[in-house]
């Protein structure tokens, strides 16, 4: 079984309808959308009015939640699923209206075992912070969330919501979701593998970029830009959970 997951802000929330629609479009079927909804968003500190047409909407399921910052989209529903060995879970992005088969791209990768994460775009981290970005097919040690990610059954431990928890609580943690997953999977030894081939029928970037995806509200334009702020996390994360050897898990 697939479920998939995001979340949303407050400025964006009546307008994903694009995004909600070409999750539940895919061609590998999903079971259901899972959309985590805090009651507040710490980061603007504006409430969220779910609107009546995503209650309503078939295949989706809204969950109230705390916020966490950007992780929202898919730590509660690891959480939830966690104990389910059957669950895979399929984590999007607000702000795409993703291909008919941007999940089949990950899903016919998926190992008989199902142990890897499977992502459509990421790379290595240096030992001096600095992040390559990779193209192919092939192990990497981070991935990055809005090309989507597919995550296996059982892949978090019991210390992942107190990890979660923590790391929210770290400014740069709370909108860098994609360095904190990929540090946790790290220290667990979780291998994170790259599907991406670019040819015409895998194109590198996700097509239908939403109208607001680089809005105000985009963590692209917040703190001198993603890579700035993913260095700052990083170097928190090092500091706070070092590897066994005691270097940092990436």
């Amino acid at each position: 079984m697939i479920v998939a997951s995001m979340t949303t802000v407050p400025s964006r929330i009546a307008h994903i309808r694009p995004a909600i629609d070409s999750i539940l479009s895919q061609s590998i079927t999903i079971d259901h959308l899972e959309i985590n909804i805090p009651y507040e968003c710490v980061r603007t500190g504006e409430r969220y009015a779910v609107p009546d047409w995503m209650a309503a909407t078939r295949g989706v399921a809204i969950h109230r939640t705390r916020d966490y910052g950007s992780v929202t989209k898919i730590a509660p529903t690891l959480i939830r699923h966690a104990s389910e060995s059957d669950v895979f879970v399929w984590s999007c992005d607000d702000d795409f209206a993703y291909p008919r088969n941007q999940l089949e791209l990950l899903w016919r990768r998926v190992p008989a075992n199902g142990n890897k994460i499977l992502t459509r775009h990421g790379g290595t981290v240096g030992s001096d912070g600095k992040l390559s970005f990779k193209y192919g097919e092939m192990p990497v040690t981070f991935f990055e969330g809005f090309g989507t990610v597919l995550y296996p059954p059982g892949c978090i431990g019991s210390d992942f919501l107190g990890y979660i928890e923590r790391t929210s609580d770290y400014p740069d943690c709370r909108k860098s979701d994609d360095i904190v997953l990929s540090y946790y999977f790290a220290l667990k030894g979780a291998p994170i593998f790259l599907c991406n081939s670019p040819s015409e029928e895998e194109p590198f970037y996700p097509t239908g970029g939403l109208a607001f995806s680089q809005d105000k509200d985009a963590l692209m334009r917040q703190d001198g830009g993603h890579l700035a702020r993913y260095g700052r996390a990083l170097e928190y994360l090092r500091s706070n959970w070092p590897a066994p050897d005691g270097s940092g898990a990436l």
